[in-house]
């Protein structure tokens, strides 16, 4: 056999062992079938979709309300896992709402004893003068609609959305916030509308003003708590 047989032959073995390892080290694929109970599986499906890694894939199921997942077992078992912390039952969660009237004034920062726990926030929207208008608190489970009417004058209508377990964090949808106004109380000036995504236990704040200059704000002080 000549050297340049030789080196060929050896080449082939090389290269064909190397093909063999990569299809013995090739990882295999489960199919596990997931009965979403109480949630949406469209929505169940968008949890876990950051865990599904390239090789897997999900597809839902409309009419059992059901997921497929097809991936690598280990990441199976974290979607088996997130799925049952996020398809629960309806859970309680309670919003707590405060409004806060802000200025800027040329003396010393005032801020009621009944704001000092969220001073250090509030004075990062360059505001120095601060009135507590008032501190509701609603109770309701995911799904729930809510309405908080303040003995100022200000009422808040919004909707509980659902946990998400990843983020730990809910949904508050379709917040409106309105002036009731009239000789009887009884006209709305909205002042404000968003939704927006909670962390339990975070505190999120809110301002409403005529333009970024304005001397005067309106401040939306928001956490929700289970």
């Amino acid at each position: 056999m000549n050297l340049k047989r030789a080196v060929l032959i050896l080449a082939m073995v090389l290269s064909s062992g190397a093909a063999l390892a990569d299809v013995e080290t090739a990882r295999p694929l489960t199919v596990r079938s997931f009965q979403v109970k109480y949630k949406d599986a469209s929505k169940a499906a968008a949890t876990i979709k950051p865990l599904v890694s390239s090789d897997g894939s999900v597809s839902i199921q409309p009419s059992t309300n059901s997921l497929v997942v097809t991936d690598r077992p280990e990441n199976v078992r974290e979607i088996a896992a997130m799925l049952a912390r996020f398809d629960t039952a309806a859970q309680p969660f309670k919003l707590r709402i405060r409004i806060v009237s802000a200025g800027r004034t040329d003396g010393s920062a005032r801020v009621p004893e009944s704001l000092r726990d969220v001073a250090p926030k509030l004075t990062v929207l360059r505001f120095n003068s601060f009135d507590d208008l008032g501190d509701a608190t609603a109770q309701g489970k995911e799904g729930d609609p809510g309405i908080v009417e303040l003995s100022s004058g200000y009422r808040a209508d919004f909707k509980f959305g659902e946990l998400d377990p990843a983020t730990d964090s809910i949904r508050v949808a379709d917040l409106k916030l309105s002036r009731l106004e009239g000789a009887k109380k009884d006209q709305l000036t909205p002042l404000l509308k968003t939704s927006l995504n909670i962390k339990l236990g975070q505190t999120v704040i809110l301002g409403v003003a005529r333009d970024p200059q304005s001397q005067r704000a309106l401040i939306i002080v928001l956490s929700v708590t289970r």
